[in-house]
């Protein structure tokens, strides 16, 4: 499954592809984010006049790994996956981030260049924001504190993500993901609604597993009764099997 469209030549910073969002409304969008929330009236005046919206279709970049990190991007609408690819260009998504987040802000850091490639996963819009432009932040310990909370975030899932891949079965993996997801919607008995990513493709690549051995592993899955789906949306019926294979050690020759 190749997020990224073939011939994607351009970045976000790159891209003549502006969209008008006046300054109220990208200063709404900056109050409301996870990293700007609650910083002084003064500030987010400045941020929003200085930030630039951009619409990206999916597929396109926000960054290349190994660009030079002298912006970090807000996500206004729609999913950007933080993706790592192998030399045989298979990819593996390592995180995300959806309305409100933020994505490469180890940039407001002082980070060299970017290391992993940011891709909008079906229509997104971003703010991009300069690091020239908000150096003078980081004198502010509001500020300061919550991107290193980000930061600390993203580097906790990386390593889980490291953890599950690297030492879990396939099986496990697809386990552990489902019950990620209903920890993160409150429902951890009964029967569990969980939204799956909108292609099985984009599933595969965060469990670092192909598309065939996925779709076997979900219909073995689904007769047995564990879980049972409708498009997109999977149903967990039966949490302690799901329990116990999120635990299962790889079975190795």
């Amino acid at each position: 499954m190749q997020l990224a469209t073939r011939h994607a030549s351009r970045t976000a910073v790159r891209s003549s592809r502006s969209t008008v969002l006046d300054v109220d409304s990208r200063r709404a969008l900056l109050a409301r984010s996870e990293l700007f929330a609650g910083l002084p009236a003064p500030v987010l005046d400045e941020l929003a006049g200085r930030s630039n919206a951009r619409y990206m279709d999916s597929g396109e970049l926000v960054f290349r790994k190994n660009d030079s990190a002298d912006f970090a991007a807000l996500v206004v609408e729609g999913v950007v996956y933080a993706i790592l690819y192998g030399p045989d260009g298979r990819e593996l998504i390592v995180d995300m981030a959806g309305s409100g987040q933020a994505i490469g802000e180890a940039a407001l850091l002082g980070a060299s260049c970017h290391h992993f490639t940011a891709v909008a996963a079906g229509m997104v819009t971003v703010l991009l924001l300069r690091r020239v432009h908000l150096a003078g932040l980081l004198t502010e310990p509001q500020f300061l504190h919550r991107v290193m909370l980000l930061l600390a975030g993203r580097v906790s899932r990386t390593a889980k993500a490291l953890e599950t891949m690297c030492l879990y079965s396939l099986e496990s993996r697809l386990a552990r993901y489902l019950l990620d997801a209903t920890e993160r919607s409150g429902r951890e008995r009964g029967v569990a609604q969980i939204e799956l990513p909108p292609t099985q493709g984009i599933l595969a690549s965060m469990l670092n597993a192909s598309r065939p051995k996925l779709n076997a592993l979900l219909q073995g899955w689904q007769r047995a009764g564990l879980i049972s789906r409708e498009r997109n949306v999977l149903y967990v019926h039966d949490f302690e099997q799901l329990r116990l294979k999120a635990c299962a050690p790889e079975r190795r020759l």
